[in-house]
């Protein structure tokens, strides 16, 4: 009987690590999607990968990002999830992402951006506004990429081919969390081009692969 016992409290005891190895493997992240896959490069530079049969993952990024699921995502809130993932990039937690962290977000999290360039960081901020000024000009979504766009660029908002690479202005091979908190201010700005204080899935530009058929447009909501 004595032995019993002791095995039944050997069980009891190892339960409770049971259960959370149970939950450990239950939490394990979904495959990535195989087939067609679609892309999306967020402005804070975090990929979104979906299946072809998928909506266009802008959506996703957008849903999670808006936190309080309003259909609005303000500044804070578009700042708060930029920099959630900078700290997801800044491994050794010292509030910078530096060489060894960068080159490892181009092979590893976004091999989508081999090939670019960051020189052209600042290329779209350039380009000739070409509308007439009439209200519904002003109001469509206005796509900031060249015709070539490369790396991340061909999946992103704004044509940037290495989105982290381009936040760093100061060229010293290494982005502080408030260089990176200004440059989701910059980016905020440029996507809020009617100065609302926020943004809509239906008011961002299409990316160069949803323009070229990878996706489609948002469909835009009735007023």
């Amino acid at each position: 009987m004595l032995g019993n016992r002791n095995v039944s409290a050997a069980i009891w005891a190892l339960l409770p690590l049971l259960l959370v190895a149970d939950e450990a493997v239950g939490a394990a992240p979904a495959p990535p999607p195989t087939g067609h896959v679609q892309i999306f490069v967020a402005p804070s530079g975090e990929p979104f990968r979906v299946s072809g049969s998928a909506p266009y993952p802008v959506a996703q990024w957008f849903a999670g990002a808006d936190k309080n699921g309003d259909g609005k995502l303000d500044k804070g809130e578009f700042v708060a999830d930029f920099l959630r993932f900078f700290d997801t990039l800044d491994l050794d937690h010292d509030g910078a992402i530096d060489g060894g962290e960068r080159t490892r977000y181009e092979n590893e999290v976004a091999p989508e951006t081999l090939g670019g360039s960051s020189d052209q960081r600042n290329s779209f901020a350039d380009e000739p506004d070409d509308s007439d000024g009439s209200a519904a000009d002003t109001e469509a979504p206005k796509p900031r990429y060249g015709a070539n766009p490369s790396g991340a660029g061909r999946f992103d908002l704004f044509g940037l081919p290495e989105p982290i690479a381009a936040m760093d202005t100061e060229v010293r091979g290494r982005i502080s969390r408030r260089v990176a908190q200004q440059a989701a201010e910059d980016r905020f700005a440029l996507l809020d081009s009617l100065h609302r204080g926020y943004l809509t899935l239906d008011s961002l530009p299409p990316t160069y692969a949803q323009s070229r058929g990878g996706g489609g447009r948002p469909k835009r909501k009735a007023r």
